[in-house]
């Protein structure tokens, strides 16, 4: 079978209004229905007043299926149709046959509904109306009519009904309520039922409630008529379930309610008779003389929604059947309004044809069982894609335990047909099973159809042909079985004629579903697996053994096989599912083989090409630097070699640039590595921008150097180091932070400043010393006393070696103060007295120990002291030491804090550390984890130099800090400057807000300390309180504790107190 791909999608236009008054068709069917289940029609008897438990009955069964409708029909919803068309679909995998059979025996279900609605509205309108004119003839013209209004297309249909739904609604629920609120109910005999029975004996009682049940499942399920549209609707995932729901209750009122009010309000006798005339009781009490015109009016307009549902909704099931497939292309054609006109034709025309003949009961029956086997199997459905396709995502999911009361439904209502169908007679069973039938007969049309098409015979030697038409034999035996054994039963034994009427319907049944679909799924597991095996064995099983040829013979070009695997559904675990499992197996191992050929063949043809590019990146990770691609250390030492020779034999000069980001490391520490490293990627390109021709390499951390070949004299060299100083000048924009580092140059040109390679380099590394310590962003020239400068540094940081074991370093303490003047605690300060040089700067020293490391036993040198010292003091005034962010690195900080105040006796609460912002940028989980346990111990911590970094605000919110010290460089200006004021304003306000105590660091004059108290600043630091100086200068203060502005020594005999850009010690 073939599909038609080629199909535009249906136009959108209905919403849940106009699709519940399309399905009014199927909700209202009681009412052709009625007069049949009370009393018959002709030698068939009906049920009596038992009906309408029947009805009741009916109807709940149909409630109990719409959820695994909805569910289905929404797991597709692009289609028309309704619930049959989806089992297309839902059974394609199982037995394409019976996806067509279902369709085919819902579309036979509407037909007489057509027909039979059609003659009620017209032979109402030849009473009323036109009476000259042939009931037929009328109904004939109706049919004509509702199917020129479908032609035009769906929205005309809907607005047609709408109007036609809401007058026959509002007439159903006043054929209810007028009795009721008129007294002229009965309900007594309301709810008392009489059932009426073929033959006597329970068998007989049971025939007679399956025969009515049966018909009325021809009716009470209609209301699915909601789910015809899904394709058409707009929002099917909200609008059709309210379509359906809505349907749904107003088969309640029709099926429920309408029944048992007339039965208590006219009684048994005028149900059976026709309801147009039998129902103007009803409305009289209201309208009076006008009630028999509404019971007119209620069932015309009742009507001909039955006629009009099966143009606009059964068609559109042999149209989508058609689309996939399964039945005649000519079924499927569609006009320019999205009508599936030859479809709608062939529904009308069936319509008419039977309505001619009278649209009989047995006919409806016969058309009943087809109906409900259109109406069953999509519970079916919804089974099987509930147990095969769980995970499959569902935009509406039946409530739980909704598809079995589906599967239960469906059970009942065959269980009706087998029972209840052979009373209706031999022609009715006949006429059924070759209804349901034809939709295989169609599906064996289109078989032929695309096979010819194909330029194949018309029919194929298939084992699914073989099989049906087995099943089809065993059928006609069991029919004429059938005959021959009723013919010979005398009459008088109705009840033996029963049985074997209802055996011959339950072998009729087993023989629709064991012969089509049993055939069906072997037939198309053995397809599956044969189409498989040929696309194997023509595909990747011969490209495998040309490829295994090729390999032998050498030819890796030619060594590969295709690979084109489709496993095979699996539907059952019999022998041929068994079948299917193991071809898989064997396709799956004939697709490892070819993988592994194709793997090999890479592997081979690879390995050199690997091998080349392994060696050239080796090469070129050993010349170039990982992080910028420059050239590397290495690489510089080899062209600086170079170019030293082609310099001695041409007798040329050039240049050696030594260079070095400024403020880098400051960067580094703040914003982390990862900024970082985007900053020197960008430096670096922005440098090669800039030195054009010039050989440049990065010669590690933020470390470049270049070679500048043959100047003609030194203007060339100074116009290329200021193109390199502009470019980074320039702020560089990283990850939206806005950064300005700065650059600081040193430049050697040979052979004036060395004759050799390595004296070049180190002259250069000289005058960017010297360049560095002239302000930074400058290009110096060497000159011969850096040399004597750089050699001092080095002699410094020799003599700083032994500075602790000569005793030379030595502990400073500046007071702190409250703003009145109370001293509570000091800032302990490291000096260094060298044996030669006298006193060494703090900025001077510290740098160098902290570059060394050797910061981190000073450090401990200094904390040991200062506790030690502070223990002995009678006051207990606080001392405050400052943290190196190396010694966060190094060593176990906090046990040896602990340990120290165990040794010198300190009590914990009187140590306080500074640190500045920086620290806890570098690896900051390891650093808050530290001050956290430092805390632990009892110590204080606080944050120093606070704003003078790049992040001040997010470090106070990462750790509980116990004071912020605001830097000098702010409190120097307050007096003077607005903007330093404000500042300070804000800190003192930031640390009130979050209850930390602030002290101003620098606090020189009277007028600062002024200010601060004005603002709120309680704790002071600075030349004000006093100067830096030892212990014993303030021994009044640490032998007791008194108050009061202390002075230290006099200022020259002290060092300057270190700016913000000092270290601290």
């Amino acid at each position: 079978m073939q599909r038609d791909h080629s199909l535009r999608p249906h136009p959108r236009s209905l919403g849940w209004i106009g699709t519940t008054a399309l399905a009014m068709g199927g909700s209202n069917q009681s009412l052709f229905l009625i007069a049949a289940l009370f009393v018959g029609q002709g030698a068939i008897p009906g049920q009596g007043s038992a009906a309408v438990v029947l009805l009741i009955v009916g109807v709940i069964l149909s409630w109990a299926a719409a959820p695994a409708w909805i569910e289905l029909i929404l797991l597709w919803p692009d289609r028309v149709g309704g619930i049959a068309a989806t089992c297309s679909e839902a059974f394609r995998p199982y037995s394409p046959v019976l996806s067509g059979l279902a369709g085919t025996c819902y579309w036979w279900g509407w037909v007489p509904t057509c027909g039979l609605t059609a003659l009620l509205s017209a032979s109402a309108i030849q009473q009323w109306y036109l009476p000259d004119i042939p009931v037929e003839f009328v109904a004939c013209a109706l049919v004509v009519c509702f199917t020129a209004v479908n032609l035009c297309g769906i929205k005309w249909v809907s607005r047609l009904v709408v109007p036609i739904a809401t007058g026959s609604a509002f007439l159903a629920f006043a054929a209810a309520i007028i009795p009721i609120l008129s007294g002229n109910v009965d309900w007594r005999q309301a709810t008392t039922f009489a059932l009426t029975s073929p033959f006597a004996g329970w068998f007989g009682d049971l025939t007679s409630i399956m025969a009515g049940l049966y018909l009325v499942g021809f009716a009470a399920p209609a209301f699915e008529a909601a789910t015809c549209h899904v394709g058409e609707t707009v929002d099917p995932n909200r609008n059709v379930p309210r379509a359906v729901f809505a349907s749904a209750a107003m088969a309640g009122l029709y099926f429920i309610v309408l029944p048992i009010v007339w039965l208590g309000a006219l009684g048994s006798q005028p149900l059976g008779m026709d309801l147009a005339v039998a129902l103007g009781p009803a409305f009289a009490p209201l309208l009076g003389s006008f009630g028999k015109a509404a019971a007119i009016w209620f069932m015309m307009l009742n009507m001909f929604h039955g006629t009009m549902q099966p143009l606009a909704g059964a068609s559109r099931t042999l149209a989508q059947l058609s689309e996939d497939g399964l039945l005649p292309r000519f079924l499927g054609r569609r006009s320019a309004t999205d009508c599936p006109w030859a479809a709608t034709l062939l529904t009308a025309s069936m319509a008419i044809l039977f309505l001619v003949i009278g649209d009989p009961i047995w006919l409806i029956a016969a058309a009943n069982f087809t109906y409900l086997i259109g109406i069953c199997l999509p519970n079916v459905a919804a089974w099987l894609l509930r147990r095969d396709y769980p995970s499959v995502d569902r935009p509406y999911r039946a409530p739980k335990g909704a598809i079995v009361l589906g599967l239960v439904a469906s059970g009942i209502w065959m269980l009706a047909a087998l029972l209840g169908f052979q009373q209706f007679g031999l022609p009715t069973v006949i006429v059924g099973l070759v209804m349901a039938y034809s939709g295989a007969a169609l599906y064996a049309w289109r078989t032929i159809e695309d096979r010819l098409r194909a330029g194949l015979p018309a029919v194929g030697q298939s084992l699914h042909l073989k099989l049906t038409g087995a099943m089809l034999l065993v059928l006609a035996l069991d029919a004429a079985g059938y005959v021959i054994a009723v013919s010979t039963v005398s009459a008088e034994h109705g009840a033996l004629i029963a049985a074997l009427e209802d055996i011959f319907v339950a072998v009729a049944m087993l023989t629709i579903s064991v012969g089509l679909v049993l055939p069906g799924m072997i037939a198309h597991s053995a397809t599956e697996i044969s189409e498989a095996a040929k696309r194997l064995t023509s595909g990747t099983l011969r490209d495998f053994s040309r490829a295994m040829v090729a390999l032998g013979r050498g030819d890796l070009g030619a060594a590969h096989a295709s690979v084109n695997i489709t496993p095979v559904s699996i539907h059952s675990r019999d022998e041929i599912g068994e079948m299917a499992e193991s071809f898989n197996l064997m396709q799956q191992e004939v697709l490892q083989a070819a993988h592994s050929l194709d793997d090999a063949r890479d592997n081979l043809s690879l390995a050199r090409s690997q091998l080349d590019a392994s060696y050239q990146s080796i090469v070129h990770l050993a010349h170039h630097d990982a992080l910028t691609g420059l050239p590397n250390r290495v690489a510089f030492a080899k062209h600086l070699a170079l170019t030293f020779e082609q310099s001695i034999a041409s007798g040329e000069t050039f240049a050696v640039f030594c260079m070095d980001l400024d403020n880098f490391k400051e960067v580094n520490d703040v914003f982390g590595h990862a900024i970082g490293d985007e900053l020197l990627k960008e430096a670096a390109l922005r440098l090669t921008i800039a030195s054009q021709d010039a050989f440049l390499a990065r010669v590690g951390g933020d470390e470049f150097t270049l070679i500048a070949a043959h100047p003609i004299s030194l203007e060339p060299l100074e116009q290329l180091a200021g193109r390199l100083l502009a470019t980074a000048d320039d702020a560089f924009d990283i990850e939206g932070q806005k950064l300005r580092i700065g650059l600081s140059i040193g430049i050697a040109v040979f052979p004036k400043d060395g004759s050799d390679a390595g004296t070049l380099v180190a002259n250069a590394d000289a005058a960017l010393y010297r360049a560095k310590a002239e302000g930074r962003l400058n290009a110096r020239f060497f000159e011969p006393e850096m040399d004597r400068h750089l050699r001092e540094q080095l002699a410094l940081q020799l003599d700083l070696r032994s500075a602790l074991e000569r005793d030379e370093l030595m502990l400073h303490y500046q007071p702190q103060a409250t703003i009145d003047g109370k001293v509570f605690g000091f800032e302990v300060l490291l000096r260094w007295r060298h044996e030669r040089l006298g006193l060494v700067p703090p900025n001077d020293f510290i740098p160098l120990a902290e570059k060394n490391g050797l910061i981190v036993s000073i450090g401990e040198w200094v904390l040991r002291r200062a506790c030690r010292e502070a223990a002995a003091w009678f006051a207990p005034l606080k001392i405050a030491v400052n943290l190196s962010p190396v010694q966060f690195q190094h060593g176990d900080l906090v046990n040896l804090v602990h340990s120290i105040l165990l040794e010198t006796g300190l009590a914990p609460a009187r140590l306080e550390f500074e640190i500045t912002e920086g620290v806890l940028i570098n690896d900051p989980q390891r650093t808050l984890s530290i001050l956290r346990r430092l805390k632990s111990l009892g110590v204080k911590i606080a944050m120093d130099d606070f704003g003078t970094g790049y992040a001040s605000l997010s470090s106070l919110r990462s750790f509980p800090f116990d004071k912020i010290k605001i830097d000098r460089s702010f409190i120097v200006d307050v007096a003077t400057s607005d903007q330093a004021a404000a500042i300070v304003r804000t800190v003192i306000g930031l640390g009130s807000a979050l209850g930390v105590p602030v002290i101003a660091e620098g606090v020189e004059t009277e007028a600062q300390r002024s200010f601060l108290a004005r603002e709120g600043c309680v704790e002071v630091q600075g030349y004000l309180v006093g100067w830096p100086a030892s212990i014993e200068t303030f021994s009044g203060l640490t032998a007791k504790a008194n108050a009061g502005v202390v002075r230290g020594p006099a200022r020259r005999e002290i060092i300057e107190i270190p700016r913000r850009s000092e270290r601290k010690r």
